[in-house]
């Protein structure tokens, strides 16, 4: 090789070792640019970077109407939302809820927040595991005065839960039917001139004059509407064997069993015993029921209307009005903690919650949720809307905060089994619930 060529030769070398060189460097910088890119949420062409919303669970059981609501309320929160993001996770019912909970809970992984019935949020407060919300509530922009049934959520002094929505169980009955015997349901004194009018159905109709729902809560109002109530004013003596709990309950015990005018639905999966109840009546196989304030999403409203509730034995109707509450867990990250409250202010502000009215025929949990457009829209459409709310502030009552933790209200459950399905005489059920109610109600009372 002459001088010249080898000169070339090193002169190549020496330009390509430069180049290597350089794209080392710069694959460096780029690397390092990506590396600053992310730590500063900036994308690479210096654009902000998306962000992962936190993901916040929602335990609940809601079916048909309540259901798809709720899931439409959730969609609209999570396109508000840049932050987080709601996931449903639906059970059965509020019990399959409190049962997922409670596994959770167990294994320290509780969802970001949950909805649950007066009697599981008893449950779940005395276990200690619920975050107190008290500061929460009194933030301004929560307006808690203009908030129903507040008070439910206190346990032993501190706000545990907040309404999600309010409901009282009804009387919905069939127009046509009522009409077609000049029936002015209004009119009728108490629930046993409604067996009267049941049972005249029964004879020129061939239908069910009334189905009872297989539901503890409406056991509970007929009983106190009768005049009866679950403990003594003292608070120490368990009073479900009284005389007005046995009347009631041996009452419809009859009227299904014995005179058979009237019905209950029991059994399946989740709430299916709950709404083959409503198809009954809605395709002509009853002419009444006894549900919730929350079935106005489910019926037609041209075939039915809603009534409040009867008294009996003379006496006037007691119906409990309850909060169904969002729950918060004192185990829970603190920012699932900010991210499920953030859900509860959206979910409970005026427009939404005269939404969830309108859509379900719950009580909205705000006073001025009844002056949004959308829910007087809909009450001119529909005057029936507002006969829930009407019970609530005439006649309701608030539930028994039950000391044991929900065991009374297990044996209530339990006996009203033993009535509307089994047809144990009331007297018989209620007696063997109250002695085994009493000694759990001993158990927390004795020093």
């Amino acid at each position: 090789m002459n001088k010249r060529n080898k000169k070339m030769k090193n002169a190549l070398l020496l330009v390509m070792s430069f180049v290597f060189m350089m794209t080392g460097v710069l694959g460096c910088s780029s690397d390092m640019n990506k590396a600053n890119d992310a730590a500063s949420g900036q994308s690479g062409n210096g654009t902000p970077a998306p962000q992962e919303k936190v993901k916040l669970e929602i335990y609940y059981g809601l079916g048909g109407k309540l259901g798809e609501t709720m899931e439409k309320l959730i969609q609209d929160f999570n396109s508000s939302s840049d932050k987080y993001e709601v996931v449903p996770v639906v059970q059965g019912d509020y019990g399959e809820t409190l049962q997922a909970l409670q596994a959770s809970l167990a294994a320290k992984q509780p969802p970001a927040l949950a909805i649950n019935r007066y009697p599981e949020f008893m449950k779940l407060a005395a276990s200690d595991v619920l975050l107190p919300l008290d500061d929460y509530i009194s933030k301004p922009e929560y307006n808690k005065d203009d908030v129903l049934l507040l008070d439910q959520g206190l346990y032993e002094g501190e706000t545990l839960g907040v309404p999600a929505y309010v409901a009282s169980q009804m009387m919905y009955y069939r127009q046509d039917v009522f009409e077609k015997y000049d029936i002015d349901y209004d009119a009728l004194a108490s629930f046993e001139e409604l067996a009267e009018v049941a049972k005249m159905i029964k004879e020129k109709e061939g239908i069910f004059g009334w189905s009872v729902m297989w539901y503890g809560e409406h056991m509970i109002d007929y009983a106190r509407s009768a005049g009866g109530d679950i403990v003594s004013e003292d608070g120490k003596t368990v009073t479900i064997d009284s005389e007005e709990w046995i009347y009631a309950w041996d009452s419809i015990r009859k009227w299904i069993h014995e005179d058979k005018i009237m019905e209950t639905v029991y059994g399946g999966n989740g709430w299916e015993w709950w709404y083959k109840t409503i198809d009954n009546v809605m395709n002509g196989k009853s002419a009444g029921y006894t549900g919730s304030s929350g079935d106005g999403g489910d019926l037609d409203f041209t075939q039915v209307a809603t009534g409040m509730q009867k008294g009996f034995m003379g006496s006037k109707p007691r119906p409990v009005a309850v909060s169904v509450m969002f729950n918060l867990f004192k185990d829970s990250p603190k920012e699932q903690q900010e991210g499920a409250w953030e859900f509860v202010k959206f979910y409970t502000a005026a427009e939404q919650t005269a939404y969830w009215a309108v859509e379900t025929g719950y009580i909205p949990i705000r006073e001025s949720a009844v002056n949004t457009d959308i829910y007087q829209a809909k009450l001119k459409e529909n005057p029936y809307l507002s006969v829930p709310l009407e019970q609530i502030k005439t006649n309701g009552i608030p539930p028994y905060v039950d000391p044991t933790g929900g065991k009374i209200y297990a044996e209530i459950e339990l006996a009203k089994d033993k009535v509307l399905v089994q047809n144990m005489p009331a007297e018989q059920a209620l007696k063997e619930a109250q002695q085994k109610a009493q000694a759990e109600l001993d158990k927390v009372l004795k020093p």
